[in-house]
């Protein structure tokens, strides 16, 4: 009996041999086809060593590794498990499952292995920079960058692809100037490297998306202009008697924009803005309707407006609430002109108006996006020396109601754009005269052309229908107003532009006095900051 054991345990122990045997021939096979880069043929000679030699935790390892390369990362995750919790433990096969997981998009699981690797003190520089990526993923951005630069001063060879991840994350946090500073490290390690070559490509944009992204925005402009109908003459009897309506105009304009550091990386927005528009035009006599003499620079005005945005956006949706308030004053009614008495203080006020824009956007397609807008708005018209007390029904002060939708195409990576929209308005006015309903359709362009030139222009046609007759005409007013403006910037020297300007007004309207046509020739400069 004892012999008949003793032959079974022997016969066990060649059988063992045997399959063993069996499994190191097929495992060798494999290797060297996976050492050629064979992975495809590599590996059914590892399925079979492994089938050979189940606890194996080599064999299982690169079974793993094979799938691996063979971007068949799901495929790969059991065998890279048995690897890590076979014994002997094969310590990479824990690296390799993160790498897995970060792949499979699986940031759980990839965190678990990094957690057991910490644990056991498997603190490879390639773990390190893989702890890094997945860091980065879940955003914890601190413990990113330490592991990125723990996995760089563990093998210098990861230096580069570390200084180039870390640039990544301060790029996201917003913080450019660190961001650059890393990216001109990462060149400066190879210069002649592909990932240089990224480097300074990622530089560039950086740089782009730091102007945008600025929380202040200052602009100042002045210019001139040529006033075709400064006084919006019409025709017809009424009109016989005015004349010298055309004229020059200096102007003068500054705006100031801020925004909230939170907008440009959470759901919330909020941005606020002041801009500031002035003409004044050199001292020209006319005579009036009524016979007197008027000058052109009753005609100087400022307008000064006012505006918060608070927002949020969720999904491919985004609404904001603008607020906004505008003061505009006529400025030289006492005689003061161009030449002889520059003081910008003496106002007199002239329209006031608050106003509320609910709207929404929606992003339609990767280039494009639409909006719908609903907008309150109260004005109030004042007295002034050249706009006496109106008579009734010509008190303008009211109400005003908008709705409208617009659609936005952008092209030549979003630094030129058309967009169509259109608006429907109610005039709910004090005076009878005013009270009207308005149709307008319009289309604005932005295109690049060549270097630092680029073409502006927008096109209105709007359709006013008033609910009353005139007071004094016996008839409802109708206008059909359309307007051209087209404007070539072109840069002269950085954040500099040079603007030529081109106006163009048509009033066509059933009662002749309100029936004009209107030029604008201008030409200005603009610097931002």
């Amino acid at each position: 009996m004892k012999k008949l054991a003793a032959i079974s345990l022997a016969f066990i122990f060649i059988l063992i041999l045997v399959s063993f045997s069996q499994a190191q021939t097929l495992f060798d096979k494999g290797v060297k086809e996976f050492n050629q880069e064979n992975y495809e043929e590599a590996l059914p000679y590892f399925l079979q060593a492994r089938e050979a030699e189940k606890r194996s935790s080599r064999i299982a390892f690169y079974v793993g590794l094979t799938y691996k390369f063979m971007e068949k990362y799901h495929e790969a995750i059991p065998y890279f498990k048995d690897a890590a919790t076979l014994s002997p433990r094969v310590d990479d096969a824990v690296v390799e499952l993160v790498d897995v997981q970060y792949h499979t998009g699986n940031l759980g699981e990839a965190q678990k292995w990094i957690a057991l690797a910490d644990k056991e003190g498997i603190g490879t520089a390639r773990l390190n920079f893989l702890k890094g990526m997945v860091l980065a993923k879940v955003r914890k951005p601190d413990d990113a960058i330490q592991a990125f630069e723990t996995a760089s001063r563990l093998d210098p060879r990861l230096t580069q692809q570390a200084e180039l991840q870390i640039a990544g994350i301060y790029a996201e946090q917003g913080k450019y100037k660190d961001a650059q500073a890393r990216l001109r490290a990462t060149i400066t390690l190879d210069p002649a490297s592909d990932m240089a070559l990224y480097a300074r490509d990622y530089e560039k944009i950086i740089a782009d998306r730091a102007e945008r992204e600025k929380t202040w925005h200052f602009a100042v402009g002045m210019g001139y202009k040529y006033d075709t109908n400064v006084v919006t003459v019409g025709e017809g009897p009424m009109t016989d008697l005015i004349s010298g309506v055309e004229g020059g105009a200096m102007n003068f304009g500054a705006r100031i924009g801020y925004t909230a550091p939170f907008s440009f990386r959470t759901p919330f927005s909020f941005s606020a803005y002041y801009s500031m528009y002035a003409d004044r035009y050199f001292g020209k006599t006319y005579t009036r309707s009524d016979g007197s003499a008027g000058n052109l620079t009753e005609y100087n005005n400022m307008a000064n407006t006012f505006s918060i945005v608070p927002g949020y956006s969720w999904g491919r949706f985004g609404f904001t609430l603008p607020l906004t308030y505008s003061y505009i004053s006529l400025q030289g009614v006492k005689g003061n002109n161009f030449y002889n008495e520059f003081s910008w203080w003496n106002q007199t006020r002239y329209l006031e108006t608050q106003s509320v824009t609910p709207t929404l956007r929606f992003i339609t397609t990767q280039n494009s996006f639409g909006e719908v807008f609903f907008s309150y708005m109260r004005k109030k018209y004042f007295d002034t020396e050249l706009h006496p007390e109106p008579p009734e029904g010509e008190e303008r002060s009211g109400d005003r109601f908008t709705g409208g939708l617009g659609w936005t195409y952008t092209f030549k990576e979003n630094k030129g754009f058309v967009t169509l929209r259109y608006s429907h308005a109610e005039d709910n006015t004090i005076g009878r005269n005013w009270v009207s309903s308005e149709n307008r359709f319009g289309i604005d362009v932005l295109c690049p052309i060549v270097g630092p030139l680029r073409v502006q222009g927008s096109a209105d046609a709007t359709y006013v229908k008033y609910t009353y007759d005139n007071i004094f005409f016996g008839e409802k007013r109708r206008d059909d107003i359309y307007s051209v403006n087209v404007a070539l910037l072109y840069g002269i020297v950085k954040n500099t532009d040079l603007i030529l300007q081109y106006n163009y007004w048509r009033n066509q309207s059933n009662i002749a006095l309100y029936d004009y046509t209107r030029e604008i020739y201008g030409l200005g400069v603009e610097y931002r900051f």
